[in-house]
């Protein structure tokens, strides 16, 4: 099998899309008989086998069991340049379920251009496919911060701040209560506004203290899921 031969299909048996195709036939090379894994990005994989003319077969699905038990979902604000690309891209390696690009006061990014929500989502099918995930993330439409809806009851929702406002991420309960949702905030370069903060609060965020030292955007997000995804809630 060839390393990185993986793709998104819905059915175990058919024809390969059209960009798939060429991925696997014209990228990678693979002939009539060769082995490749499809995913249907809702977390199952098969062993597929490429077949003549773009057609394919695969027998059953599988759960490889490689995506974390925590349902985590990132509000990232809308940042200059490529660094919410850089954001989702290591968000969707470490297996969070959805991304919700965020519009603050303090972004600098008023507007997404034109494209901006289609070149993150394949962005986000890409890493996936590469780091062996199956479950697909959801990447929202840019949402202005005061139309989040609070969390529901079995939700941790935290808000990274850059004061130590309450407690500190190693602080944080596990899922012993039965939790297994989060949703994570992150600001823009500037940071939330004093407004924006008691917002987040008054509808039931947890602030979150990452320490002393000062994290770009696209930093302090990155730290902030990679320990709570190694937290023994099945990372």
């Amino acid at each position: 099998m060839v390393p990185h031969a993986r793709v998104i299909e819905t059915e175990l048996t058919g024809k390969l899309t059209e960009d798939n195709r060429h991925r696997l036939e014209r990228v990678l090379r693979l002939r009539e008989g060769d082995h490749f894994v499809i995913t249907d990005g809702c977390g199952h994989e098969a062993d597929a086998v490429m077949g003549r003319s773009g057609a394919y077969s695969a027998e059953t699905w599988l759960t490889p069991g490689r995506e974390p038990e925590v349902d985590v979902t990132l509000f990232a604000a809308v940042s200059k340049g490529e660094r919410l690309e850089w954001l989702i891209e290591k968000a969707v390696e470490m297996g969070v379920r959805k991304i919700v690009p965020l519009m603050a006061e303090r972004c600098i990014v008023k507007t997404p251009g034109d494209g901006k929500v289609d070149r993150w989502r394949k962005i986000a099918a890409t890493a996936m496919l590469q780091c062996g995930g199956c479950v697909l993330p959801e990447i929202a439409e840019p949402v202005k911060l005061t139309k989040i809806n609070s969390p529901a009851k079995d939700t941790l929702a935290i808000l990274l701040h850059e004061e130590s406002l309450s407690v500190s991420l190693h602080e944080l309960p596990q899922t012993d209560s039965g939790r297994c949702r989060v949703w994570l905030a992150s600001g823009p370069e500037g940071g939330f506004s004093e407004t924006e903060v008691k917002f987040f609060i008054e509808n039931g965020w947890q602030p979150v203290w990452l320490g002393k030292r000062l994290f770009k955007t696209d930093t302090a997000p990155t730290v902030a899921l990679a320990n709570l995804l190694a937290r023994n809630w099945g990372a």
